[in-house]
């Protein structure tokens, strides 16, 4: 039973690790008012596989983007306020690094897409069963130029 915890946590790990060319950290500065509103794309509790529903939303963020010019875009994963701070790290990221993958997949340059984490920042700041918000499991597409 500890193989497999050992290697859920490290495919979790693998798949927060960056694609080739794209920037983990701050979001790039910029856009204003005239940018595209954000995009919202929805996880499952403890999860950072992309749910089929949610694809089309990633692949029109992408048309957007390249409709509108946009030469930057930040990916920022976040996580309920449920679990052990350093695993919902992990678990942002990873969820960013899914964002990402498909954005690629759908033809937006790796170079152009900036990820961050942010586990537990938007959350219900009551206790119990109100840290688990589904909103709270997301990652946030903005757009900047």
């Amino acid at each position: 039973m500890k193989r497999i915890g050992a290697l859920l946590a490290g495919g979790i790990l693998l798949a927060a690790t960056p694609s080739f060319a794209q920037t983990v950290g701050t979001c790039p500065r910029g856009g204003g008012s005239s940018q595209p509103q954000p995009v919202r794309i929805l996880f499952d509790l403890n999860s950072s596989h992309l749910r089929q529903a949610e694809k089309p939303a990633i692949a029109q963020a992408v048309k957007i983007a390249k409709d509108r010019q946009v030469s930057a875009v930040c990916l920022i994963g976040h996580t309920d306020k449920l679990g052990d701070k350093a695993y919902n790290l992990k678990l942002a990221r990873a969820r960013a690094q899914t964002v990402a993958a498909e954005m690629i997949r759908d033809g937006y340059p790796a170079k152009n897409i900036t990820i961050v984490a942010d586990p537990e920042a938007f959350g219900n700041m009551s206790f119990g069963s109100d840290n688990a918000s589904d909103i709270d499991r997301k990652v946030t597409i903005f757009y900047a130029r």
